[in-house]
């Protein structure tokens, strides 16, 4: 700090909720980049996605989280490991419940998400609500009285109501969020997006498209190896292979005649060579591994976690 200008900050901010209230559609939106896949299906997020936001006097690494749930398979389980690592690191927390529908608000706030707020709670960390969907909410009147039972039973330093598909209260909440960050030097480059690599960030491209095709009946028995990456003078080149852990599924995914993995690969290739920069070939192979979901050491081998 110097000459009296205001301290740079630069830290950890988890965004944590229950699935489907947004949270990786406001890591998209506010770094600009489709870094975590968005479908309607629920606990699609797998990964600790990690997006990094630059503003003048500011770093934010924002932690996009699997949705939190009660575990019953391996695949859960690991989610919920992701989800506590976010946590151990974050300066601040984001808990994002959704404000659309009829429910109460202690309904809202039932199990699991109670069982979350007292995880929280338990960090000693700043918290931060943003009650989500608000595009959704008509009269506004009606988030009234869950601000109200949240300021009481949930105790934010603070709440904002935002809709991260239409973006209305995003920028309030970067205000909000910005200053309970640490004082500290920068931690990122200027033009750093995210820690991942890109062969993960192409093997979420396509797991994306195939739970948007698929939708219930396949995604979560989904994992997507990047096999091989050729880059040619004009195109790269890059071949996937896509595990179910069911035969039924595999059955799903290929097609009539490779109707369905044909119609993924065109979706897919579109999303890449956006992705990229360039175009893209892609070449698809579903493999069955039956079980993999329900084996610890082939969820980490083929998640890559």
């Amino acid at each position: 700090m110097t000459g009296g200008s205001a301290p740079h900050r630069c830290g950890q901010i988890a965004i944590v909720g229950p699935p489907n209230a947004g949270k990786s559609t406001l890591l998209n939106r506010l770094v600009g980049e489709a870094l975590s896949i968005v479908t309607p299906v629920p606990q699609t997020t797998r990964h600790r996605i990690l997006g990094i936001l630059q503003r003048p006097g500011a770093q934010a690494a924002l932690v996009d989280t699997p949705g939190f749930h009660l575990p019953r398979t391996e695949m859960n389980r690991l989610m919920i490991e992701a989800l506590d690592a976010a946590l151990e690191t974050a300066d601040v927390f984001l808990l994002l419940v959704s404000a659309a529908g009829r429910r109460s608000p202690a309904e809202r706030f039932g199990p699991p998400v109670s069982q979350l707020v007292e995880r929280l709670r338990g960090r000693g960390k700043p918290l931060v609500l943003a009650p989500t969907k608000i595009d959704l909410v008509r009269p506004k009147e009606r988030l009234l009285p869950l601000l109200d039972w949240t300021s009481r039973h949930v105790r934010p330093v603070e709440q904002v109501p935002i809709s991260p598909r239409t973006g209305d209260g995003v920028e309030r909440l970067v205000e909000v969020l910005l200053p309970l960050l640490p004082e500290g030097p920068p931690a990122w480059a200027p033009d750093d997006l995210t820690d991942r690599p890109l062969r993960f960030l192409v093997a979420e491209r396509i797991r994306e498209v195939v739970t948007r095709r698929t939708r219930e009946e396949v995604p979560h028995s989904v994992a997507v190896l990047v096999e091989r990456w050729d880059e040619g003078p004009r195109a790269t080149t890059i071949h996937a292979t896509i595990v179910v852990d069911r035969p039924a599924h595999k059955r799903i995914l290929v097609g009539r005649g490779g109707a369905m993995v044909r119609a993924v690969g065109i979706e897919a290739r579109a999303a890449l060579s956006d992705l990229l920069g360039r175009p893209a070939h892609l070449r698809l192979f579903v493999q069955l591994h039956e079980g993999w979901t329900r084996d610890p050491a082939r969820v980490r081998e083929l998640t890559g976690e």
